[in-house]
């Protein structure tokens, strides 16, 4: 009856009807109501119970909702009214009791590979997770997203996130009881900022290797990382800040090499570590977060971890979710804070990979409330591809995840996949965003056209992470290269199969802007396995050439005009840049 499904509830004989129609609330509004007692549903404290704990009563005498403080009420009125619209007024007879297998449930955006979304795009997405009863929201910054007091010359030419901007939405946030927090890269991925002439100095590089990672040793890298801090740090009321530090290359070679050659690379990052983490506190009030991958071959040094941090178990594949619960194991005997870190997987892909997403978040979250981790947290990416997917691909893992991080239900068998929690999120996506069109079964079968591929790809497909080459190039990183992988047979597979499912979402009569995204994406698919079969050594028709070439303005066209309605518009030209480079491929074709 309600999602995400409470941790006990009993279905009573008999409905009660609502003398009032709340059908029309929005959830803040209606939780007001009940907390200032103008309406009819009765609110009795008990501070016994935890802080997002709460009893919902109905009977034939009425409603009643019991909690220790707001945010437990909140939680409460939030399944109320969920039951209320659902039922159209007259509820069953029941009684729940309620509260969160785990503590931090948050979802992560990453705004800093070129989509930026629009101020009215992030309500409505806190909306939805406060619907869901998520209570922490990230923004992951890289580089020219936000405008940064320090360095104001870099985004004075195009619309971004302001100060004002985050003190709105936490505004927004604090009234649907979602914490705000920072999420500020600080080691790692750092690329934009250090390819700019003013900070080039400051990389860990040489003449012809660049690695997009700080160095550490340099008193102007801990400065620059301090104005990045200053200028975005005391906007945000949160007692958190996510500083990154994942995936930073290049540690033990060229400036650093030296240094890490007599004292190690676990040492060199432990030191920058604290070094930031000592700043976020004594100037910020602050703790740090930061990613665990640059841990894991050295727990000796573990004991040097800021005691009051939280380390961020990050996993978005099959395997790195299997890995995940011996790391988990090694945090908690060593008395560390984490949390669990899944994906949407939506990134280089078009349409994400639905059943490694489903895999990936469920093992997470048993593994979270097995191992006692502080939280669980949703990452969604963005990637070098130019951020090709639009957000509606994201909804049904974020309702799933929504699901497991408040009640992981019963414990995984050797069989089942907890499909009634899949469905229940597609069932849920319908009714928030589709207006009950059953859309995300058909999307959920879309993200799967992968698995007819010939070959795997780490966080990715070979249709969206070939996209941005020319078709000239075969090969992906040190993963495969196409001139191995067979014939037509494979892509001409995952074009019928788009071509299958497009037409049961065409015929839905759904929200516009949504159909047009999930069309428009699905469509990009195609054109992309036809590229992969020219990399292969296809010969395509003539004839077959013009329809891509139209297909390819179609998408131009499309693609510009849905990214503008929800985002800012600096960003998508690189996306656009590739689909342009495409299409000089195939006119090429035609001389």
């Amino acid at each position: 009856m309600i999602f995400p499904r409470p941790a006990k509830q009993e279905l009573l004989s008999g409905t009660y009807a609502l003398k009032e129609d709340y059908t029309t609330f929005e959830l803040v509004s209606f939780y007001n109501a009940i907390k200032d007692g103008k309406c009819e549903i009765s609110y009795a404290k008990n501070a016994l119970l935890s802080n997002e704990e709460y009893y919902l009563s109905v009977n034939d005498n009425g409603i009643e909702l019991t909690a220790a403080c707001d945010c437990g009420l909140f939680r409460g009125a939030t399944s109320l009214l969920q039951l209320i619209k659902k039922h159209r007024g007259i509820i069953p007879c029941l009684y729940i009791e309620d509260k969160p297998e785990i503590s931090r449930r948050g979802y992560m955006l990453d705004i800093s590979r070129c989509r930026m979304p629009k101020l009215e795009t992030y309500k409505k997405l806190i909306d939805f997770l406060s619907s869901l009863k998520y209570n922490e929201l990230q923004i992951y910054m890289e580089g020219d997203c936000f405008k940064y007091s320090a360095y104001p010359k870099y985004t004075e030419d195009f619309d971004c996130l302001t100060a004002s901007d985050i003190k709105e939405l936490e505004v927004y946030c604090r009234e649907r009881f979602i914490d705000l927090v920072p999420n500020q890269n600080s080691f790692g991925h750092l690329a934009i900022w250090l390819n700019k002439e003013e900070f080039s100095h400051l990389e860990i590089r040489n003449e012809t290797t660049k690695t997009g990672t700080i160095n550490p040793l340099l008193p102007e890298s801990f400065e620059f990382i301090g104005n990045l801090y200053e200028s975005l740090l005391p906007v945000f009321d949160s007692e958190y800040v996510n500083i990154g530090l994942d995936e930073a290359g290049g540690l033990g070679k060229f400036q650093v090499e030296e240094y890490c050659r007599k004292n190690g690379r676990g040492t060199l990052f432990m030191e920058w570590l604290n070094k930031l983490a000592a700043l976020v506190k004594e100037k910020y009030g602050k703790k740090v977060m930061f990613w665990a991958d640059m841990i894991y071959k050295y727990p000796e040094l573990y004991n040097l971890i800021p005691r009051d941090s939280v380390i961020m178990e990050w996993g978005y594949e099959l395997i790195q979710s299997q890995m995940m619960t011996d790391h988990a194991m090694t945090f908690r005997d060593a008395g560390l804070n984490y949390y669990v870190c899944p994906s949407c997987n939506t990134h280089k892909s078009f349409v994400g990979r639905m059943d490694v997403t489903t895999f990936n978040i469920r093992t997470s979250a048993e593994i979270a409330t097995k191992y006692g981790a502080k939280g669980i947290l949703l990452t969604d990416w963005g990637c070098g591809e130019g951020h090709p997917h639009f957000g509606v691909w994201s909804y049904v893992p974020i309702a799933l995840c929504g699901q497991y991080g408040w009640n992981t239900g019963a414990e995984q068998d050797g069989e089942t996949f907890k499909a009634d929690f899949i469905r229940n999120s597609e069932d849920y996506v319908d009714e928030f965003f589709f207006g009950g069109v059953k859309v995300a079964r058909f999307m959920y079968r879309m993200a799967n056209y992968y698995l007819l591929e010939p070959e795997r790809v780490h966080v990715g497909t070979m249709c969206g992470a070939m996209f941005q080459y020319p078709i000239t190039q075969t090969n992906y990183a040190y993963l495969y290269d196409m001139a191995d992988s067979g014939d037509a047979f494979y892509f001409d597979n995952v074009i019928g199969y788009v071509e299958k499912i497009l037409p049961d979402i065409e015929k839905l009569d759904f929200d516009e802007q949504h159909k047009r995204e999930i069309i428009l994406n699905s469509k990009m698919i195609i054109l992309a396995a036809e590229m992969n079969k020219l990399r292969i050594g296809v010969s395509l028709r003539e004839e077959r050439v013009r329809e891509l070439l139209t297909l390819s303005e179609y998408i131009e066209k499309e693609y510009y005009d849905l990214w503008c309605r929800r985002n800012y518009e600096k960003g998508v030209e690189l996306f656009l840049s590739f689909v342009a480079d495409r299409k000089k491929d195939l006119q090429n074709l035609l001389k």
